[in-house]
């Protein structure tokens, strides 16, 4: 293995570390767990840990954020691909719905945040705050899908990806009976009913105008 420069050791070593916290957090709960845990789990002293993390909930942060990071670019990369053609860009969520709740820990994890959020309002500012810009931008992809469909989004788009992160949050509690993909396949029925049952954006357009001169 050739041998790392000093960027690279420290990724590797934030790596390290937060792989141990998932696995000490999932194990003990978020208030069992402790910096020493996570220290022995990923092989460091408490010294590596402060070195690159100021406490555990900045290494549970990093986490869920990488994970946010990446599903959004999933999801834009659907659209993207798609070309502007809805049934494109649907077979493109319905391959990202494949991979919800692929690892069950994550569900596990933000429950743990969660409960966390309820106990420690400092914690509860930044974690909501981080929560609020991903479903944002959710919200925003949302959007681009109704668009692509013709139809005109009932209500907030931010509003809708809350809804299908919370539902996709409890199903990951859910025992999976064998069928990894059940949480994705019920995600989609979701989104799909509301797609279909969705004002086209003409009428929706002739609606507001029918208002406003009434």
């Amino acid at each position: 293995m050739p041998k790392l420069n000093r960027e690279e050791s420290q990724a590797r070593t934030r790596s390290l570390l937060i792989e141990a916290a998932r696995r000490e957090i999932v194990k003990k709960g978020f208030a069992t767990a402790s910096i020493r845990d996570i220290a022995e789990a990923a092989g460091f002293s408490l010294g590596a840990i402060y070195s690159n993390f100021p406490d555990k909930e900045a290494i549970l942060l990093e986490l869920i954020q990488q994970h946010q990071s990446e599903e959004r670019a999933r999801i834009e990369a659907a659209l993207t691909r798609a070309n502007g053609e809805a049934a494109s860009a649907m077979a493109g969520i319905e391959k990202w719905a494949e991979t919800v709740n692929s690892d069950p820990d994550l569900g596990v994890l933000a429950i743990e945040l969660q409960l966390h959020a309820l106990r420690s309002p400092a914690f509860a500012e930044v974690y909501s705050e981080m929560n609020r810009k991903h479903r944002r931008a959710l919200g925003t992809m949302i959007a681009q899908l109704f668009e692509l469909f013709g139809k005109q989004v009932p209500g907030d788009p931010s509003e809708i990806a809350t809804g299908l992160a919370m539902l996709s949050r409890g199903l990951s509690l859910a025992p999976a009976a064998g069928d990894n993909h059940r949480a994705g396949r019920i995600l989609l029925t979701f989104l799909k009913a509301l797609i279909e049952a969705a004002p086209t954006a003409q009428k929706a357009k002739k609606a507001r105008s029918g208002k406003a001169s009434g």
